[in-house]
């Protein structure tokens, strides 16, 4: 697993993610909270190669316009997705930190990309995995490894929760993890550690869960 080693890469998050898309609040208090600090390196991709004012978003070399959801921003480093659903000719952009450039795209709305794989809802479908069917539908989702994909599914008895379960995309075999009384908006996996974001739709109240242990955001 890709270890997020400094404040730079959760940053670039923040530009996006905090006006696109509630789930990334859980992003913007980890910087807050200095947890994703783990190291001195400095940011010099956020100040001179990303750059987002709404509604335009200057990545490297390339402009695009983005604006509510569902536009979002996700972010699994060194790669920076941009998902822009009405851009029918464009709809999914992959941009590596590293390589400071674009290296992918996809014409259908991406969860996450890892090491040139796709994990994706086909046509708002269910969501696939190097071509895969999982047989299922993840509102969220990340690739942790190869064997196993993290996915939020709706609650079956009620709507306004989610469950995130693990699946093996090559066996279908699947388990629970965490079933919150709560949306959960999105989920992390960086060196052993679990981020969960969830939103309480009655409360209207955001929390981040760390591996298991769920905090309350107040200020975002």
């Amino acid at each position: 697993m890709e270890k997020i080693n400094n404040s730079t890469r959760i940053k670039i998050a923040i530009i996006g993610g905090i006006l696109l898309f509630f789930g990334i609040i859980f992003i913007y208090n980890l910087v807050k909270l200095g947890i994703f600090n783990q190291d001195s390196q400095k940011p010099t991709v956020l100040n001179n190669k990303v750059v987002f004012e709404q509604p335009k978003l200057t990545v490297f070399d390339e402009t695009r316009y983005i604006n509510q959801f569902p536009d979002i921003i996700h972010i699994h480093y060194p790669y920076f997705i941009v998902v822009v659903p009405e851009d029918t000719k464009q709809i999914t952009t992959v941009y590596s930190l590293t390589k400071k450039q674009k290296i992918a795209s996809y014409n259908d709305i991406v969860l996450d990309y890892y090491n040139g794989s796709f994990l994706y809802n086909y046509h708002g479908g269910n969501t696939y995995y190097k071509g895969g069917n999982l047989k299922l539908h993840c509102d969220q989702g990340f690739i942790e490894s190869s064997t196993n994909i993290l996915c939020v599914t709706q609650n079956s008895d009620n709507p306004l929760y989610s469950d995130l379960i693990s699946i093996n995309p090559h066996t279908l075999s699947e388990k629970t993890l965490y079933s919150p009384q709560d949306a959960i908006t999105a989920v992390y996996y960086s060196n052993n550690t679990l981020y969960i974001g969830e939103y309480n739709y009655t409360t209207h109240q955001p929390f981040l869960t760390i591996n298991n242990k769920r905090n309350t955001v107040t200020n975002y």
